[in-house]
């Protein structure tokens, strides 16, 4: 057969139209970036991760494609059937609601709105070569028959585990784990999620739209290796049988074969350079206890969309946004640990099994978000206070708008990491001039030309909170009674 050929040039190239390859091109496209996207798999294609996260809801809105997802009728998710460090019982959300998807539904409808945006998609495509050079990229992509040379300033990867850019730099962030799944039909299947703790395994059960049951067991890698070899499906369904999964489930049956697919988390380290990032799972994956695989993808995204557009667009502040983007999938996959290392914790008090001790290793409290909750959630009181002389300004590079700049920021023992906005207002220049022996509503009514009374309490209680602002002593406190 013979091709036909064609040149081309872009600002920025994306491998891979999952949810972070879709969120990027979206993003990109409305900061005014010529985006060209390359898709090897033919959409709709079925996809693991089909539980959203509540907070995929205000990233949707972010790319302008809420509307197209909310239309499509997926089912929301309101409660959890759990048997984690105790008998079964339903969890229950009371907060703003997760999804029970189609993945291939679901990412065609955000390849959509990156279409919708004037992004050029090449699917079914494949890139055969690329190279790099100090003014770009020159990217060697077959696609339908034709074969494109296109020429960009800037590459990304959004390929997934797969990694389209090389990987060596990727580090395991837990124990290597291996996800064995399979999907069902039959009568009496379940129709809320379910959550699991075995022995040496732990199971995840997810009915989707189309009427099927998604059973997982994430098991540890070298375990099931090392023990007595059988055919993955016998394996699997030994498993399944230990748990309660299937209880009550009337004539099930497979609707397909048995797969594994590798669940281990890991970071990495190399994940921005000049010229190329990675979002997604090719830059970062979490513990899948977290259950938040997408919504992490589409914030790497949102965040890479910003980098990429600081880094074509301000050269002078390309240092700030390569630490920025290192510096913040660093802090998310710590934080993520943390938390599953602590979930991890509980079932091996319980029950003290090597596969539950290995992933609560280093086991510590989930940090607060940094985020001022409402008024009233930290107590204010009528003492004097003062800023703490353990706080210190540092400077941390930040999204500031459309790009990443570098920004005044509070670094305090009570903080796990520097921290220089609160929700939307930015703390530094609210604190460097304070003045000492003020009373916590003194002080928000100090910032009212700034920000909103309501939000400087909120503000004041999270500093007494976290301990940077501290009560004044006593000796300074009758000075100023004195003076008064």
């Amino acid at each position: 057969m013979v091709m036909a050929f064609e040149r081309s040039n872009a600002d920025v190239c994306i491998i891979g139209a999952g949810p972070a390859g879709s969120t990027l091109a979206a993003r990109l496209a409305t900061l005014g970036h010529d985006v060209c996207m390359v898709e090897r798999s033919a959409f709709p294609r079925s996809h693991l991760g089909e539980s959203l996260t509540p907070g995929v809801w205000p990233l949707l809105g972010m790319i302008g494609a809420r509307e197209r997802v909310e239309a499509a009728g997926f089912r929301r998710m309101r409660n959890v059937m759990v048997k984690w460090d105790q008998d079964l019982r339903e969890r229950q959300d009371f907060g703003q609601q997760g999804l029970l998807v189609d993945r291939g539904r679901f990412d065609e409808l955000l390849l959509e709105r990156a279409r919708a945006l004037g992004v050029r998609i090449l699917q079914p495509a494949a890139v055969r070569e690329r190279r790099c050079d100090k003014g770009g990229w020159s990217v060697h992509i077959e696609a339908r028959g034709r074969t494109v040379d296109l020429r960009v300033a800037f590459l990304a990867d959004a390929s997934g585990r797969s990694a389209g850019l090389p990987a060596r730099s990727r580090r395991r962030t837990g124990p290597r784990t291996l996800a064995l799944y399979a999907y069902w039909r039959g009568h009496n299947l379940p129709d809320q999620p379910r959550i699991e703790a075995g022995t040496e395994a732990w199971y995840w059960g997810v009915p989707l739209p189309d009427g099927t049951y998604n059973t997982l067991v994430f098991v540890d890698v070298e375990h099931f290796r090392g023990g007595r070899p059988a055919h993955l499906a016998r394996r699997f369904h030994e498993l399944i049988d230990r748990s309660e999964l299937m209880a009550g489930c009337r004539d099930a049956r497979l609707a397909g074969r048995v797969l594994a697919v590798d669940a281990t988390p890991y970071i990495d380290e190399q994940c921005v350079t000049p010229l190329s990032v990675k979002v997604g799972e090719a830059a970062l994956t979490l513990d899948p206890l977290s259950s938040s695989g997408v919504q992490k993808a589409m914030q790497t995204a949102l965040a890479g969309a910003v980098v990429v557009n600081t880094l074509l667009r301000k050269s002078e502040s390309s240092d700030a946004a390569l630490r920025f983007y290192r510096e913040n999938l660093a802090a998310a996959s710590e934080r993520h640990r943390r938390w599953a290392a602590a979930h991890y914790g509980v079932v091996a008090m319980r029950s003290g099994g090597k596969f539950w001790q290995d992933r609560a290793a280093g086991a510590q409290s989930h940090p607060q978000p940094a985020s001022p909750g409402a008024p009233g959630e930290y107590p204010l009181s009528e003492a004097l206070v003062e800023l703490s002389p353990q706080l210190e300004f540092v400077d941390l590079p930040c999204i500031d708008g459309e790009f990443v700049a570098v920004k005044p920021a509070l670094r305090h023992p009570g903080l796990d990491s520097p921290v220089a906005y609160l929700g939307n207002w930015e703390l530094a220049p609210l604190l460097r001039q304070l003045p000492a022996g003020m009373t916590p509503l003194e002080i928000a009514r100090s910032w009212s030309s700034r920000i909103p009374l309501s939000a400087g309490l909120a503000i004041a209680g999270w500093l007494l909170g976290k301990g940077i602002l501290v009560q004044r002593a006593a000796g300074r406190a009758v000075e100023r009674v004195r003076a008064s």
